[in-house]
């Protein structure tokens, strides 16, 4: 467990000149580090305000260090992977600012196939209802191979767990077994013996997409 050495917030909203509002929330989580993350992309930077921008731009990007006008961004994996840092020079290490306790909000979706009314957006509606004949409450596919469901959320989030909640008037074991996938890179894979109602499964990625 790394030791929180400073908590440095830069809560700044700025304008971009595409009129994009990027709202920027990072905390140094080791000073004078002589170790970084491996970075996923390294891009000239004037400071660490800069820094955090560029970061703040890119849905899958979890923190950045600065060091000699160059911004080295690193993803979640590469933070928590004891394989994921590198020797480096002296240097802050900057992370997002996250909370685990907080609901995240899908703004939208998409699913591999339609089966009518069981539009994807049925899933995340606030309908908890579990009888799908009748209600019509849940998010429904075509009898395919690989079906999928994916949501987009508001912001790049640590996405702790999922809840879901499966159809009880039948068919409940069609999902026994699954994938969650974020950003494309799968953090739990469910193999059940049997049918579930309501369950949470861990998945401890960030990024925005969850398939």
């Amino acid at each position: 467990m790394m030791k929180l050495i400073l908590l440095l917030l830069l809560c700044y909203t700025l304008k971009i000149s595409f009129a994009m509002t990027v709202h920027l929330k990072f905390k140094v989580v080791k000073l004078r580090s002589t170790s970084t993350p491996v970075a996923m992309a390294t891009l000239r930077g004037r400071d660490s305000m800069n820094c955090a921008t560029l970061c703040a731009l890119r849905p899958t990007c979890f923190g950045f260090s600065w060091l000699q006008g160059l911004c080295r961004l690193f993803d979640w994996l590469a933070f928590n992977s004891p394989d994921g840092w590198q020797v480096s020079e002296s240097c802050d290490v900057y992370t997002r600012i996250v909370d685990s306790q907080t609901r995240l909000q899908f703004g939208s979706c998409t699913q591999s196939s339609t089966k009518t009314p069981g539009v994807c957006g049925r899933a995340i509606d606030e309908n908890r209802n579990q009888n799908y004949h009748v209600h019509h409450c849940c998010t429904h596919t075509n009898n395919l191979l690989s079906n999928w469901w994916e949501g987009q959320l508001a912001a790049p989030s640590l996405v702790s767990y999922v809840t879901i909640y499966n159809r009880q008037d039948c068919c409940a074991g069609r999902i026994n077994k699954f994938s969650l996938h974020v950003n494309g890179v799968e953090c739990n894979r469910v193999n059940l013996r049997e049918p579930f109602s309501v369950a949470n499964f861990g998945c401890n990625a960030f990024g925005s997409r969850v398939r």
